[in-house]
């Protein structure tokens, strides 16, 4: 969002020489202007040229100073308006809801649909006055962002204004806009111009004029209609725009749709003006979360209007006032793809959004057995059972950061809270057990104590309860003391928690700021140590799930395989250190394998052994299958265990989608089926058809060959970045996806986007790519389960949207 930069007020004396002539600054006096001419001299009339001064004052307490504009006619006391202004300098100044804040002063050099207004006043904003210059007043809000504005609208005469429906007219030829009734500063009516804006308002022999910008947004900034004046006797003629805007016929075009809203709407505007000036939506569904990360979740209703060409969300509070205005519109010619604008004004918001495709999807109906809101945006499901989903809420804070996550657990028939462990800021993990009955919990922070303080709790899945805590003391005082009472002064930082068969293996640095370290294994049913040993300098711990065997670690150039129950290697591999980087040391790269939340994990792993990738045989340590690995290189295993390569072409972590090759690698044989110069990623196999996400985009190869089948680059768009929201789902005919801010649904044999899932509110959890490729879109039998960045979790019925949803 851009803001206009503070203006500095100038309060000294000083003498200089401008163009030859000498000008005296005297504090409490005016700054002559340099974008405007001197008195008397006749301004040029230009609607082409811009002026926007800028040039900030030092006033007096009286505040008032004689000035004239370009296109003024005659020399207006400036004392003739802020002798009449209740207000001195550093007061706050009364100002009604929705007048257009200026970045500078203007006047007819600068054509009255770019006046690139980009905020508008508010309610309770703290206003406070800086100057006056001419018939222009300087004011400042909280955030000391300076802003201009007509000072007639300080004046209490200003208070008698009447707001109307609006009205598309006519005027005569001769006619002027006015900046304000009775104004000096004037620009010349533009028919075309005027046949687009609305009558909204009215003072004594004057209507209040809305015209619309030229351009609504622009690089990330929006902009917003201007308030001009005409002489009611100039107007010939007027028509009222007819309520119920966007189910009208014939329709009205989007730039006065977009016009009306602009104009009419804002924060006091209720759920029932809406109903009567738009009609009745088109779909109700729950908001996004209205609220920052670090404060409580705040979601309410939205309204949603659709049309082919825009939709529309409005989003209403807890007392029906209106909140949030959301457009979003289909990338075109007239608009910039990927454009985005967001103009926070108090608690109002305003925003813009292009999509990146030229087809906006229309709503789905798919209605859920159950629905379970949370108190984090983030829902992923870590794990399920035959009556548990354990899940994992996050706040999404930017880059991975985060005010607070949790782990908790839901009734997997009602979506019942069973019971929720909140995190606060430090790392935590949860690693279910071998029988999938309890899972032990790693914390960082105690969020009671408001302090950190690592914890290991073992607790019940299905109702929370405690079975075991783990409280390892510190290395010297279990060496040579018998104290087992320790304060959270002599308790141990920890570096995590893994899991085996049976097992629960605590990583435990040997020192504070130490490479060396202890792994404590720990019987998960009892909590009971089992065995301990002291690893060395550069060790790594390779275990992810108790389905695994053994105990995996890496030490002194040996993977070595434990026994869970007494730590005796059962076999060994040689594994030198890689000169390449890990990939999964990549907060960005979403996993090598897609993990299914309800099944057990693989028992083959690929693994960086020396500089080779290695596919080995958890159970025996025999290497099924090597990939010699490279800079700038990702693996990504499919459900068929066949395995794609990217490699980027220079070399780099990061690059542009065309400077990566992806590669089809086949481990029984050792070959390589297919290249192709594109990024290939998030890969689903059915039959001989892999879909994909290619350079951005979904799409569909095919899986012999890699030649693409079908994209949606067209209608759905290109991402810039390829964060992973969630991974594809099919459900018959139907490919299922997380994009953007929705969960979009498209025809698998030829890529056509069919729409949205209604009340699904989709988001971009930077740095949880992992957790949203795993854990936001599941199917198990006959059920989906789906969450959102909203705190949503649901369950869908299968055969619903199989059989329910007319295309």
């Amino acid at each position: 969002m851009k803001k206009e930069p503070n203006q500095n007020i100038w309060g000294y004396t000083r003498c200089f020489t401008l163009t030859g002539i000498t000008v005296l600054l005297l504090t409490g006096c005016m700054m002559p202007d340099p974008q405007t001419d001197v008195p008397g001299r006749q301004a040029q009339v230009s609607t082409t040229q811009t002026t926007d001064s800028k040039a900030p004052i030092q006033v007096s307490d009286t505040i008032f100073n004689d000035l004239q504009l370009p296109g003024s006619s005659t020399l207006l006391s400036a004392q003739q308006i802020s002798a009449k202004i209740p207000y001195k300098k550093g007061e706050r100044v009364t100002l009604r809801e929705g007048l257009p804040l200026f970045s500078g002063r203007k006047d007819n050099r600068v054509a009255v649909d770019q006046m690139k207004i980009i905020y508008l006043t508010i309610p309770k904003e703290k206003y406070i006055l800086t100057g006056v210059q001419g018939e222009w007043m300087q004011v400042k809000n909280q955030q000391q962002d300076s802003y201009w504005l007509p000072a007639w609208y300080a004046l209490k005469q200003s208070n008698n204004i009447t707001q109307t429906d609006p009205h598309t007219f006519t005027v005569q030829t001769d006619s002027k806009l006015y900046l304000t009734p009775d104004s000096t500063i004037t620009w010349p009516s533009d028919q075309a111009l005027l046949k687009k804006a609305l009558i909204v308002a009215e003072w004594k022999e004057w209507v209040g004029v809305s015209i619309a910008p030229r351009i609504w947004s622009k690089e990330w900034t929006g902009y917003h209609h201007v308030m001009l004046w005409i002489k009611k006797k100039d107007i010939t003629g007027q028509t009222p725009v007819s309520d119920g805007w966007f189910v009208s016929e014939p329709s009205l075009s989007i730039s006065m749709l977009r016009h009306l809203v602009d104009t009419k709407l804002d924060q006091t505007t209720t759920t029932k003006q809406v109903a009567k000036w738009l009609g009745e939506p088109d779909w109700k569904e729950q908001s996004r979360n209205l609220n920052e990360p670090g404060d409580p979740m705040r979601v309410r209703q939205t309204w949603r209007y659709e049309r082919q060409d825009a939709h529309l969300l409005l989003t209403f509070n807890n007392n029906g006032k209106l909140t949030e205005i959301h457009w979003s519109m289909p990338a075109s010619q007239d608009n910039e793809a990927d454009l985005r604008s967001d103009e926070r004004m108090g608690t109002f918001t305003y925003f813009t959004q292009v999509a990146m495709g030229k087809s906006l999807p229309q709503t789905l109906p798919w209605k859920p057995e159950w629905v379970n809101q949370g108190d984090l945006n983030y829902t992923f499901l870590q794990a399920g059972t035959d009556d548990v989903l354990l899940m994992k809420g996050d706040d999404g804070g930017f880059s991975g950061m985060h005010y607070d996550d949790s782990f908790y657990a839901l009734d997997r028939h009602t979506g019942k809270l069973l019971w929720r462990v909140h995190n606060g800021y430090g790392p935590a993990q949860a690693v279910l057990n071998t029988k999938r009955d309890a899972v032990t919990l790693y914390t960082s922070y105690d969020t009671d104590r408001k302090q950190y303080l690592d914890r290991l709790r073992h607790i019940n899945l299905k109702d929370g309860k405690l079975l075991w805590e783990y409280k390892p003391e510190v290395q010297d005082k279990r060496n040579n003391s018998t104290n087992k009472k320790n304060t959270a002064d002599d308790m141990v930082w920890l570096n995590g928690i893994k899991a085996a068969r049976n097992v629960v293996i605590v990583d435990i640095p040997a020192a504070e700021g130490s490479s060396n370290g202890w792994i404590h294994v720990l019987n998960s049913s009892t909590g009971k140590r089992l065995w301990t040993k002291k690893l060395t300098t550069g060790y790594q711990l390779l275990n992810r799930n108790a389905d695994e065997p053994y105990v995996l670690y890496q030490e002194k150039n040996q993977l070595v395989a434990a026994d869970p129950l007494t730590g005796r290697t059962v076999w060994q591999v040689k594994a030198g250190p890689s000169a390449i980087d890990h990939i999964e040391n990549d907060s960005y790269f979403d996993g090598i394998h897609r993990y299914d939340p309800f099944g057990s994990a693989p028992l083959g792993r690929w693994m960086l052994l020396d500089d080779q990738w290695v596919l080995l045989d958890l159970n025996s340590g025999k290497k099924k299958s090597l990939i010699p690995a490279r800079i700038g290189q990702q693996i990504e295993v499919l459900n068929d265990d066949m395995v794609l390569i990217r490699q980027n072409k220079k070399g780099n972590m990061y690059g542009d989608y065309g400077d990566y090759t992806t590669s089809l690698f086949d481990p029984d044989t050792g070959k390589i089926r297919w290249t192709v110069d594109a990024k290939i990623e998030r890969g689903l196999l059915e039959a001989d058809q892999l879909y994909v996400i290619r350079n951005g985009y979904p799409a569909a190869v095919d899986y012999h060959t890699g030649e693409t089948r079908w994209d949606a680059q067209e209608s759905v768009g290109t991402n810039q970045y390829s964060t992973n929201q969630g991974s594809y789902l099919i459900i018959g005919d139907r490919l299922l996806l997380p994009r953007n801010e929705n969960l979009l649904v498209m025809d698998k044999n030829d890529g056509t986007l069919l729409g949205r899932v209604h009340d699904v509110v989709m988001g971009t959890p930077e740095h949880r790519d992992r957790d949203a490729k795993n854990g936001m879109i599941n199917r198990i039998d006959d059920k989906v389960y789906v969450g959102s960045a909203n705190g949503r979790f649901r369950v869908f019925p299968v055969d619903q949207l199989e059989g329910d949803i007319s295309f």
